[in-house]
C-alpha cells in the first residue's frame, strides 16, 4: 500500500501501574492518517524479545500478502504454513488508545515483553515495537544502535535500569 504512513522514530514512554502508556506523537500520527479506528494491534515480534504493534489497516495488508504467498507456494508445488494466519491473527490483541495516544497494554503481552516501569517505541516502517528497556540492554543479539539510543533516552530521563 504505497500511500500509508511509516512508523518512523523513537522514544521512551512511562508505563504506569495499570498498563497505560501514551504511543508517541510520531507514531500516532501515523497509526491515525493509516486508520480512521483509534486502535492498535499487539502481539510478539516474530523475532526479538519485544512486541510488534501496528494500525488496523495494516492488517489487511499482511493478510492479504499471507494469503498471496500461500496462493504462490500452492501454485508452485512447495509446502504452505497454513499456520501463518493463526500466527498473525490469533496471536494477537486489539487496543484501543485516546486521543492523547495513551493506551493499556494487554496484559500477556506486557509480562512476555518484560515491560514494566518504561517503554521503548522504535519505528519499523509498517510496525513499531515495544520493547523493555531493561531487555533490550541485556539482549547481546540486539542492534548496538538501537542499545545505544535506549541508553541515551534513558540517561535524557534519568531512567536507572
Amino acid at each position: 500500500m504505497a500511500d500509508r504512513e511509516l512508523f518512523e522514530g523513537f522514544a521512551l514512554q512511562a508505563v504506569d501501574q495499570k498498563g497505560r502508556v501514551a504511543i508517541p506523537a510520531d507514531l500516532r500520527n501515523a497509526a491515525e492518517r493509516n486508520s480512521d479506528i483509534r486502535q492498535i494491534v499487539v502481539g510478539l515480534h516474530p523475532f526479538d524479545p519485544c512486541l510488534s504493534a501496528h494500525d488496523l489497516s495494516w492488517s489487511k495488508e499482511k493478510y492479504d500478502r499471507i494469503d498471496r504467498r500461500e496462493q504462490l507456494d500452492a501454485d508452485r508445488g512447495t509446502e504452505v504454513d497454513y499456520r501463518a494466519k493463526r500466527r498473525a491473527f490469533g496471536q494477537v490483541e486489539k487496543a484501543p488508545y485516546d486521543d492523547s495516544g495513551r493506551f493499556v497494554i494487554p496484559p500477556f503481552f506486557k509480562m512476555k515483553a518484560g515491560i514494566q516501569k518504561w517503554a521503548l517505541f522504535y519505528g519499523s516502517g509498517e510496525t513499531f515495537d515495544i520493547w523493555a528497556p531493561e531487555r533490550l540492554m541485556s539482549d547481546p543479539q540486539a542492534d548496538p544502535t538501537l542499545r545505544e539510543i535506549c541508553e541515551y533516552l534513558c540517561q535524557a530521563k534519568g531512567v536507572t535500569l
